[in-house]
Formats: structure tokens, C-alpha cells, sequence
């Protein structure tokens, strides 16, 4: 009996994805190299309070960051469909690297203000490891069902990043400094993009494939264009989420609460992530992404109604499930409806609208919070999924075929 175990457990998806050649190696690289994204913005604040500045002028830091990845990651992306992989991010990570090291080495009594135009300069050159690795998962897997395995480890593993760079670079390293924190961030953000675009699948990607192709291709398309309606309504319901969170812990008596309420949010998507890793790929990818957007709505409104906190912690695991398994099907869905030569491109489109509409959730739940209270921002989250789930169950036609043709 545990033979066959062992091996139904071989050739289940995620194994056969992660034992091909070099797979595993990428994951690896590309979970590391991402971790420093997740605690940025709360270095930055920290580090704003440590040259004597006020949390005000740390939000407009942190959010500098975010600006200047959203408004900059898609030229970056372009730039790697023109030129690949390693050169970029080569250049990419070396100068967000310098911009945190600088961050870092600001000696006590320089003006916290002067963190704002460097915490740009951070998001701007920040290397798009993410993207680079989904696109060598199209690369490297010409099998549907394997693909869609592949997306949904990923997507799990998203969340180990988000999970693990705060607790590394700012529990741990950044507990005694923020300026420690900044610097680990910079030397471990620089070495695992070295690493990734050192990869023999990486310098595979040739270069010029955005010949011919307009800056901003990808957004010709309808249904590039509709997901990018979808994640930024996504990043909506967690700024809008995460601050609902606070707020109700804080309220509550139990800050400290709020760290591990987020880690079971995170927990549970991963979990859902890999279960999905193991189904094959779906035949009606956009009905089923508008169904768990509707699910989302769902999870998050009975947030609202919680009475308690220990009624809550159940809850914020049933509504984070979602989170994973709707990563999973953007990823696939815009991997294959993305112009050819410009998929990189359009995953940063993606993650660009993705901030974009977590910064636009995260202030909207705070005004609520303010005025109204904590439920009102939930329902604010389950609203921004609701919206997401009616976009895409409207223009599911646009997901479900690949346009021959810019538009």
C-alpha cells in the first residue's frame, strides 16, 4: 500500500512539473528573489521613523515604492521581450539593489524626505523575477494540464514570498534596524536575480521578440484588457482587506493579532493553490475565474458580520482560499492571450494593475474605517470582488478565444 502511494504520489502533476529539468531550480530562485517585494514598503516606513520622520511621510515612502513599480514595471517587461531575460534583470536588480543600499547608508540626521525619490527609484528598477518565471513555465511546459499545475505552484509559492519576506527582512533582520533590513533586502534581491538570469532556461529566451510590436500590444488585446479590470479589483479587496484586518484587531484590544490573521489568509490560499496544482486545466477557464471572484464576495461579506475575533480567524481563512486559484487562472489566461512577443510585457501589465488597485483599496478602507468602521471596509473588499466577478462573467467571450489580431 505505501508503494502505491508513493507512487500515485510521482505522478501526480505538481511532482512531474517540478521534476522536470530545472523546474524545481527556478522555483527555488524565484520564491527568494521575490521575498524582499513583501517587506519593502514596511521598511521604508521603518526606516522613515529611524531618521526622526512620522508615519505620514513613511506612507508617502511606501507608497513611492508602489507608484514607481506600477508605473515602470511594464516598460521593464518590454524591455525584456526586446532585448530577454538576463540583461535585464541583470541591470534591473543592480540598480534597485544600489537605490536600497543607499536607502540603507542615509546617516543619521539626513532629511527622511530624501527616502521618498529613492523608494521610487527601488519600485522602478525592481526585477520582474515573477513575470520571467511565468513565462519560462510557458516556455518549458507544452502540456495544458502541466501548465495550469505549474501556474497554480506558483501562485502557492507567491504566497510563501509575501509570507516569508516580512517575517525575514523585517521580524528578524530589520527588528533591530531598518537600515539592516534594507540592505539584507538589496544583497538578497541582487544574488537571487543574479542566479535566476544565470539560469540556462533564462538565457534561453531570445532576444527581439518585441519586433514589430507597439509599446503597450498587450493592451490591444479585449481580453488582456479585461483581466487587467479583474486584478486590479482583486488588489482592491486586499488593501481594502488588510486594513479592515487592522482596524478590527486594533479595535479590538489585539494588534498583535493581525500578523497572524493575515498569515492564515495567506495559508489557506496556498493551500487551495496546491490542491488546484493537482485538478487539470479547466475547460471553462473564464466561468470558473468569474465563479471564484463570486466566492470571494461571498467570503469576504461574511467578514463584515463576524462578531468576534475568534469567529473572525475561520472566516479570513474561508475568504483568502480564493486567492490562489484566481492567480493561477490570470497567469494562464493572460499567458495565452497575450500577443506573441510581448507576454512579459503583459504580465507586468498585470502586476502593475494589481498595486494599482491595492493602494486604490487600501486608502478607500481606511476613509471607511475612519467613518464608518471596520465592516464597511470588508464590504468594500467583497464589493471590489463582486465587480471583478461580473466583469469577467460579462466578457467571458474576450477570455475564451485567442484574437488573431491586435485590436
Amino acid at each position: 500500500m505505501p508503494a502505491r502511494v508513493l507512487d500515485l504520489a510521482r505522478r501526480s502533476q505538481p511532482v512531474v512539473v517540478l521534476r522536470r529539468p530545472g523546474i524545481a531550480r527556478l522555483f527555488a530562485l524565484s520564491v527568494v528573489g521575490r521575498a524582499p517585494t513583501g517587506a519593502i514598503g514596511l521598511l521604508l516606513i521603518l526606516r522613515v521613523r529611524e531618521l526622526g520622520g512620522g508615519y505620514a511621510l513613511g506612507g508617502v515612502a511606501a507608497a513611492g515604492f508602489a507608484v514607481g513599480l506600477a508605473t515602470c514595471a511594464p516598460f521593464v517587461g518590454r524591455a525584456i521581450d526586446a532585448a530577454g531575460q538576463t540583461l535585464v534583470l541583470l541591470a534591473c536588480a543592480s540598480a534597485s539593489a544600489l537605490a536600497l543600499l543607499a536607502a540603507a547608508a542615509l546617516p543619521a540626521g539626513a532629511p527622511p524626505a530624501a527616502l521618498v525619490p529613492l523608494a521610487f527609484a527601488i519600485g522602478a528598477a525592481h526585477p520582474p523575477i515573477e513575470s520571467c518565471m511565468r513565462v519560462l513555465l510557458g516556455r518549458l511546459l507544452g502540456d495544458a494540464d502541466l501548465r495550469h499545475s505549474a501556474m497554480s505552484l506558483e501562485a502557492s509559492l507567491q504566497e510563501v514570498s509575501f509570507t516569508l519576506g516580512p517575517l525575514v527582512f523585517v521580524t528578524l533582520v530589520g527588528a533591530r534596524s531598518a537600515a539592516g533590513g534594507q540592505a539584507a533586502c538589496g544583497v538578497v534581491g541582487l544574488a537571487a536575480a543574479a542566479l535566476f538570469a544565470a539560469t540556462r532556461e533564462s538565457r534561453a529566451v531570445p532576444g527581439g521578440l518585441a519586433r514589430g510590436r507597439a509599446p503597450g500590444a498587450p493592451l490591444r488585446r479585449r481580453g488582456i484588457r479585461t483581466l487587467l479590470v479583474a486584478i486590479a479589483s482583486l488588489g482592491a479587496m486586499f488593501g481594502a482587506n488588510e486594513v479592515a484586518l487592522v482596524a478590527r484587531a486594533s479595535q479590538a484590544g489585539h494588534a498583535a493579532l493581525v500578523g497572524v490573521l493575515l498569515t492564515i489568509y495567506c495559508l489557506t490560499s496556498l493551500v487551495a493553490g496546491v490542491v488546484t496544482a493537482h485538478r487539470r486545466a479547466p475547460t471553462a477557464p473564464a466561468r470558473e475565474l468569474a465563479l471564484l471572484f463570486a466566492a470571494g464576495a461571498v467570503g469576504h461579506a461574511l467578514l463584515a458580520a463576524a462578531p468576534s475575533l475568534r469567529a473572525l480567524a475561520p472566516l479570513v481563512g474561508l475568504a483568502g482560499a480564493v486567492a490562489a486559484p484566481i492567480f493561477a487562472l490570470l497567469y494562464a489566461l493572460a499567458g495565452r492571450l497575450a500577443p506573441d512577443g510581448a507576454v512579459t510585457e503583459a504580465y507586468t501589465w498585470l502586476g502593475s494593475s494589481l498595486f494599482t488597485g491595492a493602494a486604490l483599496g487600501a486608502a478607500l478602507g481606511g476613509v471607511l474605517v475612519e467613518r464608518v468602521g471596520a465592516p464597511a471596509a470588508f464590504l468594500a473588499a467583497a464589493l471590489a470582488a463582486a465587480f471583478a466577478a461580473a466583469a469577467v462573467w460579462r466578457r467571458a467571450a474576450s477570455l475564451e478565444q485567442v484574437e488573431e489580431q491586435d485590436r
